[in-house]
């Protein structure tokens, strides 16, 4: 090409791999070369993609926990005041023959809990699999987020869960500590 436009050869790009020591000699070099239009150094350049990767992971990840938690908590909120709805009857049934209070918010909360617990397995199946797929969707030609699933992850996202689930089931506990047992007695099912 230079032969057939009559020019004389050009260099356009020359990649290097050097030592980090050497640096400050070829910034010396390249400073005194007037034809140079541009220095790019490819590590540096990573490493900014790299950080600003992990900064968008980590307001995903944010989100989506926020998210995650906010349903939780109204799930579990909901399940229990249903909870409370159907059963008010019986529960004021059981403070009437003697049960204190905490026996029967035990009652109601111990089973807000089991349904969380035994809910846990498939919220992994489910998580590890909007994982993958968030994985395989952020993945391009220049790069790749791997997929990286810990045993520690999943259990931290079950004890955010659970406390959650107790946090709900507490606060619809007031409510049943507050009910009025003979009104409760006299509706009708």
């Amino acid at each position: 090409l230079n032969t057939l436009l009559r020019q004389a050869p050009r260099i356009t790009a020359a990649n290097l791999q050097l030592d980090t020591a050497a640096l400050p000699d070829l910034h010396k070099v390249l400073k005194a070369t007037p034809e140079l239009s541009a220095l790019v150094l490819l590590d540096k350049a990573k490493r900014g993609f790299e950080a600003t990767i992990r900064e968008n992971l980590m307001i995903m990840t944010t989100i989506y926990m926020t998210v995650a938690v906010l349903i939780t908590a109204g799930v579990s909120y909901n399940s229990a005041r249903i909870q409370l709805s159907e059963r008010a009857r019986e529960l004021a049934s059981l403070r009437i023959l003697g049960f204190s209070r905490g026996e029967v918010a035990y009652i109601l909360i111990g089973e807000t809990m089991l349904i969380a617990t035994l809910a846990q397995p498939l919220g992994w199946l489910f998580g590890a699999a909007i994982a993958g797929a968030l994985a395989r969707g952020s993945s391009s030609d220049l790069y790749e987020i791997p997929l990286v699933l810990e045993t520690a992850g999943f259990a931290q996202a079950s004890l955010v869960v659970l406390a959650a689930a107790l946090a709900a089931a507490l606060v619809v506990r007031r409510r049943l500590d507050t009910l009025d047992l003979v009104q409760v007695m006299k509706t009708r099912e």
